[in-house]
Protein backbone atom coordinates (compact mmCIF):
# COMPACT_ATOMS: atom_id res chain seq x y z
CA UNK A 1 0.00 0.00 0.00
CA UNK A 2 0.98 3.42 -0.71
CA UNK A 3 2.37 5.73 2.45
CA UNK A 4 -0.45 7.33 3.97
CA UNK A 5 -0.68 11.40 3.09
CA UNK A 6 -2.37 13.32 5.87
CA UNK A 7 -3.61 17.10 4.45
CA UNK A 8 -4.90 19.54 6.59
CA UNK A 9 -7.57 22.15 5.71
CA UNK A 10 -8.06 25.09 8.49
CA UNK A 11 -11.65 26.58 7.95
CA UNK A 12 -13.09 29.59 9.01
CA UNK A 13 -15.93 31.41 7.24
CA UNK A 14 -14.95 30.56 3.59
CA UNK A 15 -18.27 29.07 2.42
CA UNK A 16 -17.51 30.27 -0.79
CA UNK A 17 -14.89 28.79 -1.62
CA UNK A 18 -14.92 25.63 0.52
CA UNK A 19 -16.26 23.39 -1.82
CA UNK A 20 -13.96 23.85 -4.98
CA UNK A 21 -11.23 23.05 -2.45
CA UNK A 22 -12.95 20.07 -0.95
CA UNK A 23 -14.17 19.03 -4.44
CA UNK A 24 -10.45 18.65 -5.55
CA UNK A 25 -9.44 16.60 -2.66
CA UNK A 26 -11.95 14.70 -3.40
CA UNK A 27 -10.51 13.88 -7.18
CA UNK A 28 -7.23 13.07 -6.17
CA UNK A 29 -5.91 10.02 -7.88
CA UNK A 30 -3.08 9.47 -4.62
CA UNK A 31 -4.86 5.93 -3.28
CA UNK A 32 -4.07 6.60 -0.02
CA UNK A 33 -5.34 10.19 1.50
CA UNK A 34 -6.63 11.23 4.75
CA UNK A 35 -8.24 15.00 4.76
CA UNK A 36 -8.62 16.26 8.02
CA UNK A 37 -11.05 19.65 8.08
CA UNK A 38 -10.73 22.05 11.17
CA UNK A 39 -13.81 23.89 11.45
CA UNK A 40 -12.14 26.85 13.22
CA UNK A 41 -15.40 28.14 15.18
CA UNK A 42 -17.03 29.47 11.41
CA UNK A 43 -19.81 31.19 11.98
CA UNK A 44 -21.23 30.80 8.30
CA UNK A 45 -21.95 27.80 6.45
CA UNK A 46 -18.85 26.07 6.55
CA UNK A 47 -19.42 23.39 9.16
CA UNK A 48 -22.58 22.00 7.27
CA UNK A 49 -20.52 22.14 3.86
CA UNK A 50 -17.41 20.26 5.77
CA UNK A 51 -19.98 17.59 7.35
CA UNK A 52 -21.54 17.03 3.89
CA UNK A 53 -18.50 15.62 2.51
CA UNK A 54 -17.89 13.55 5.34
CA UNK A 55 -21.15 11.78 4.70
CA UNK A 56 -20.42 11.77 0.84
CA UNK A 57 -16.81 10.33 1.52
CA UNK A 58 -16.62 8.70 4.73
CA UNK A 59 -13.43 7.02 4.17
CA UNK A 60 -11.63 10.38 2.95
CA UNK A 61 -12.59 13.15 5.04
CA UNK A 62 -12.93 13.91 8.64
CA UNK A 63 -14.33 16.78 10.56
CA UNK A 64 -12.42 18.84 13.46
CA UNK A 65 -14.24 21.68 15.08
CA UNK A 66 -12.80 23.56 17.58
CA UNK A 67 -13.59 27.62 18.88
CA UNK A 68 -11.24 29.92 16.80
CA UNK A 69 -8.15 30.23 16.91
CA UNK A 70 -6.90 31.14 14.11
CA UNK A 71 -4.77 29.62 11.23
CA UNK A 72 -1.80 28.37 12.84
CA UNK A 73 -3.95 26.89 16.14
CA UNK A 74 -6.27 25.23 13.45
CA UNK A 75 -3.27 23.44 12.16
CA UNK A 76 -1.75 22.77 15.22
CA UNK A 77 -4.99 21.14 16.24
CA UNK A 78 -4.98 18.60 13.55
CA UNK A 79 -1.38 17.37 14.18
CA UNK A 80 -2.46 14.44 16.84
CA UNK A 81 -4.87 13.26 14.48
CA UNK A 82 -2.36 12.78 11.68
CA UNK A 83 -1.89 9.03 10.53
CA UNK A 84 -0.04 9.74 7.72
CA UNK A 85 3.75 9.07 7.04
CA UNK A 86 3.91 12.12 5.14
CA UNK A 87 1.91 15.63 5.92
CA UNK A 88 0.16 18.41 3.66
CA UNK A 89 -1.82 21.80 4.21
CA UNK A 90 -4.19 23.29 2.22
CA UNK A 91 -5.64 26.08 2.87
CA UNK A 92 -9.65 26.23 2.57
CA UNK A 93 -9.68 29.41 -0.33
CA UNK A 94 -7.15 27.49 -2.40
CA UNK A 95 -7.49 24.39 -4.69
CA UNK A 96 -5.34 21.33 -6.55
CA UNK A 97 -5.41 19.63 -9.25
CA UNK A 98 -6.53 15.61 -9.00
CA UNK A 99 -3.42 14.14 -9.74
CA UNK A 100 -0.80 16.63 -7.26
CA UNK A 101 -0.61 14.36 -3.99
CA UNK A 102 0.15 11.75 -6.61
CA UNK A 103 3.18 13.69 -8.37
CA UNK A 104 4.24 14.84 -5.19
CA UNK A 105 4.58 11.39 -3.52
CA UNK A 106 6.28 10.04 -6.74
CA UNK A 107 8.70 12.50 -5.80
CA UNK A 108 8.90 11.71 -2.39
CA UNK A 109 9.64 8.17 -3.09
CA UNK A 110 13.41 9.29 -3.90
CA UNK A 111 14.32 9.81 -0.46
CA UNK A 112 13.30 13.48 0.02
CA UNK A 113 12.28 15.05 3.39
CA UNK A 114 10.18 17.96 2.01
CA UNK A 115 8.87 17.82 -1.85
CA UNK A 116 8.22 21.62 -3.01
CA UNK A 117 5.88 22.45 -5.97
CA UNK A 118 4.69 25.43 -8.48
CA UNK A 119 2.53 27.65 -7.54
CA UNK A 120 -0.19 28.78 -9.67
CA UNK A 121 -1.49 32.69 -8.24
CA UNK A 122 -4.88 33.13 -9.29
CA UNK A 123 -6.68 36.13 -9.33
CA UNK A 124 -10.71 36.78 -9.12
CA UNK A 125 -10.46 40.19 -10.14
CA UNK A 126 -9.51 38.89 -13.72
CA UNK A 127 -5.96 39.46 -13.30
CA UNK A 128 -4.05 37.11 -15.94
CA UNK A 129 -2.44 34.05 -13.36
CA UNK A 130 0.80 33.69 -13.38
CA UNK A 131 3.52 30.81 -11.58
CA UNK A 132 5.82 30.94 -8.73
CA UNK A 133 8.53 28.52 -8.96
CA UNK A 134 8.88 26.02 -5.70
CA UNK A 135 12.41 26.56 -5.61
CA UNK A 136 14.24 29.62 -6.64
CA UNK A 137 15.35 28.71 -10.40
CA UNK A 138 19.28 29.36 -9.97
CA UNK A 139 21.49 27.08 -9.46
CA UNK A 140 22.93 27.86 -5.93
CA UNK A 141 25.38 25.73 -3.61
CA UNK A 142 23.04 23.49 -2.58
CA UNK A 143 19.42 22.77 -2.84
CA UNK A 144 18.99 23.06 1.10
CA UNK A 145 20.69 27.00 0.40
CA UNK A 146 18.02 26.90 -3.06
CA UNK A 147 15.36 26.18 -0.71
CA UNK A 148 16.15 28.86 1.60
CA UNK A 149 15.53 32.12 -1.27
CA UNK A 150 12.77 30.27 -2.16
CA UNK A 151 8.48 30.92 -0.84
CA UNK A 152 8.34 30.20 2.94
CA UNK A 153 4.52 28.94 2.27
CA UNK A 154 3.32 25.81 3.85
CA UNK A 155 0.62 24.48 1.40
CA UNK A 156 2.79 23.52 -1.78
CA UNK A 157 5.37 21.26 0.42
CA UNK A 158 4.65 17.51 1.60
CA UNK A 159 6.84 17.10 4.68
CA UNK A 160 7.74 13.85 6.41
CA UNK A 161 5.77 13.48 9.20
CA UNK A 162 8.19 13.36 11.94
CA UNK A 163 9.11 16.47 11.95
CA UNK A 164 5.32 17.16 13.50
CA UNK A 165 4.90 14.09 15.22
CA UNK A 166 8.24 13.34 16.38
CA UNK A 167 10.18 17.09 16.00
CA UNK A 168 6.84 18.47 17.22
CA UNK A 169 6.83 21.70 14.99
CA UNK A 170 4.11 23.78 15.46
CA UNK A 171 3.08 26.92 14.04
CA UNK A 172 3.26 29.70 16.24
CA UNK A 173 -0.13 30.99 16.98
CA UNK A 174 -1.68 34.94 16.86
CA UNK A 175 0.85 35.82 14.20
CA UNK A 176 0.75 36.83 10.42
CA UNK A 177 3.94 35.00 8.90
CA UNK A 178 3.28 31.91 11.15
CA UNK A 179 4.99 29.91 8.01
CA UNK A 180 8.35 31.26 8.38
CA UNK A 181 9.45 29.83 11.40
CA UNK A 182 8.29 26.35 11.05
CA UNK A 183 9.43 25.80 7.48
CA UNK A 184 13.09 27.83 7.54
CA UNK A 185 14.00 25.32 10.51
CA UNK A 186 12.71 22.40 8.36
CA UNK A 187 14.90 22.80 5.70
CA UNK A 188 17.46 23.31 7.78
CA UNK A 189 17.49 19.72 9.11
CA UNK A 190 16.95 18.27 5.74
CA UNK A 191 19.03 16.22 4.17
CA UNK A 192 17.51 16.11 0.89
CA UNK A 193 14.86 18.44 -0.81
CA UNK A 194 12.78 17.55 -4.00
CA UNK A 195 11.26 19.49 -6.10
CA UNK A 196 7.76 18.67 -8.27
CA UNK A 197 7.83 21.39 -11.42
CA UNK A 198 4.21 21.99 -12.64
CA UNK A 199 1.53 24.12 -11.08
CA UNK A 200 -1.09 22.17 -9.56
CA UNK A 201 -1.92 23.74 -6.83
CA UNK A 202 -3.74 27.08 -7.13
CA UNK A 203 -3.57 29.91 -4.70
CA UNK A 204 -6.29 32.15 -4.81
CA UNK A 205 -5.78 36.10 -4.39
CA UNK A 206 -8.79 37.76 -3.12
CA UNK A 207 -9.24 40.89 -1.41
CA UNK A 208 -8.90 41.06 2.13
CA UNK A 209 -6.56 38.41 2.38
CA UNK A 210 -3.45 38.20 5.28
CA UNK A 211 -1.12 39.85 2.54
CA UNK A 212 -3.28 42.10 0.33
CA UNK A 213 -4.03 44.19 4.28
CA UNK A 214 -1.68 46.84 3.97
CA UNK A 215 -3.23 49.26 6.52
CA UNK A 216 -2.98 47.04 10.02
CA UNK A 217 -0.53 46.99 12.96
CA UNK A 218 -0.30 43.94 12.42
CA UNK A 219 2.62 44.01 9.83
CA UNK A 220 4.68 44.86 12.68
CA UNK A 221 4.38 40.62 13.62
CA UNK A 222 7.38 40.05 10.88
CA UNK A 223 9.51 41.55 13.41
CA UNK A 224 9.60 38.55 16.38
CA UNK A 225 8.87 36.63 13.45
CA UNK A 226 12.35 37.23 12.17
CA UNK A 227 13.41 37.17 16.00
CA UNK A 228 12.16 33.80 16.44
CA UNK A 229 14.38 32.44 13.58
CA UNK A 230 17.70 34.09 14.35
CA UNK A 231 17.18 32.27 18.13
CA UNK A 232 15.73 28.66 15.91
CA UNK A 233 18.92 28.79 13.77
CA UNK A 234 21.37 29.85 16.84
CA UNK A 235 20.19 27.06 19.19
CA UNK A 236 20.99 24.20 16.13
CA UNK A 237 24.28 25.93 15.95
CA UNK A 238 24.23 26.75 12.04
CA UNK A 239 23.24 31.17 12.15
CA UNK A 240 27.37 30.88 10.20
CA UNK A 241 26.87 28.24 8.09
CA UNK A 242 23.49 29.67 6.56
CA UNK A 243 24.27 33.89 7.42
CA UNK A 244 23.89 34.94 3.69
CA UNK A 245 20.38 32.81 3.57
CA UNK A 246 19.26 34.74 7.04
CA UNK A 247 20.72 37.95 5.70
CA UNK A 248 18.06 37.65 2.71
CA UNK A 249 15.50 36.44 4.36
CA UNK A 250 15.41 39.74 6.49
CA UNK A 251 16.58 41.69 2.92
CA UNK A 252 13.20 40.33 1.44
CA UNK A 253 10.83 40.38 4.49
CA UNK A 254 11.85 43.84 5.93
CA UNK A 255 13.87 45.65 2.48
CA UNK A 256 12.01 44.85 -0.09
CA UNK A 257 8.90 42.79 -0.78
CA UNK A 258 7.98 43.71 3.15
CA UNK A 259 8.69 47.18 2.62
CA UNK A 260 6.45 47.58 -0.46
CA UNK A 261 3.52 46.33 1.82
CA UNK A 262 5.24 49.09 4.80
CA UNK A 263 5.03 51.57 1.85
CA UNK A 264 1.14 51.46 1.79
CA UNK A 265 0.96 51.51 5.53
CA UNK A 266 0.01 54.88 7.37
CA UNK A 267 3.05 53.07 9.73
CA UNK A 268 5.37 53.30 7.41
CA UNK A 269 7.81 55.10 9.21
CA UNK A 270 8.16 53.61 12.36
CA UNK A 271 7.74 50.35 10.57
CA UNK A 272 10.94 51.73 8.41
CA UNK A 273 12.59 52.59 11.70
CA UNK A 274 12.20 49.37 12.79
CA UNK A 275 13.67 47.55 9.74
CA UNK A 276 16.67 49.75 9.97
CA UNK A 277 17.61 48.66 13.59
CA UNK A 278 16.73 45.08 12.89
CA UNK A 279 19.28 45.23 9.78
CA UNK A 280 21.92 47.51 11.20
CA UNK A 281 22.00 45.17 14.05
CA UNK A 282 22.09 42.17 12.92
CA UNK A 283 23.17 42.32 9.77
CA UNK A 284 24.75 45.74 8.93
CA UNK A 285 27.01 44.76 5.75
CA UNK A 286 23.28 43.68 3.90
CA UNK A 287 23.95 45.64 0.61
CA UNK A 288 27.06 42.73 0.08
CA UNK A 289 24.24 39.66 0.21
CA UNK A 290 25.55 37.64 -2.69
CA UNK A 291 22.29 36.65 -3.36
CA UNK A 292 20.72 40.63 -4.14
CA UNK A 293 22.92 40.12 -8.09
CA UNK A 294 20.26 37.56 -9.00
CA UNK A 295 16.82 40.06 -8.55
CA UNK A 296 15.64 41.63 -11.05
CA UNK A 297 16.93 45.31 -11.79
CA UNK A 298 13.86 46.94 -10.15
CA UNK A 299 14.19 45.20 -7.19
CA UNK A 300 18.46 45.71 -6.71
CA UNK A 301 17.14 49.39 -8.32
CA UNK A 302 15.11 49.87 -5.22
CA UNK A 303 17.38 48.69 -2.56
CA UNK A 304 20.14 50.78 -3.58
CA UNK A 305 18.14 53.91 -3.49
CA UNK A 306 15.52 53.61 -1.00
CA UNK A 307 16.18 55.39 2.23
CA UNK A 308 14.62 57.92 4.56
CA UNK A 309 15.53 61.02 1.54
CA UNK A 310 13.94 58.69 -0.89
CA UNK A 311 11.02 57.43 1.10
CA UNK A 312 8.14 60.20 -0.42
CA UNK A 313 8.98 59.31 -3.51
CA UNK A 314 8.83 55.73 -3.23
CA UNK A 315 5.82 55.90 -1.01
CA UNK A 316 4.01 58.17 -4.05
CA UNK A 317 4.94 55.47 -6.75
CA UNK A 318 4.36 52.22 -4.65
CA UNK A 319 0.37 53.56 -3.63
Amino acid sequence: MEPKITVIVPVYNVEKYLPECLDSLAAQTYPNLQVLVVNDGSTDTSPQIIADYVRRFPGLFTQLNKPNGGLSDARNFAMDKAEGEWIAFLDSDDWADPDYYAQMAEVMKQGADVVVSDIEYFYENGQPSWIMPGLNPHAFESPIKQAFLSPMFAWNKLYRADFFTKQQFRYPIGTWYEDIPVTMPIFAQCQKIGIQHAARIHYRQREGSIMSVTQSARLKEIFPVMKQVRDQFAAMGCSEQYHDELEYLHIEHLRLYGMFRFLRSPLTKELKTMSDTVMQQFYPHWKKNPYIRYLGWKDQLFLKTFGSLTLPLYKRVIH
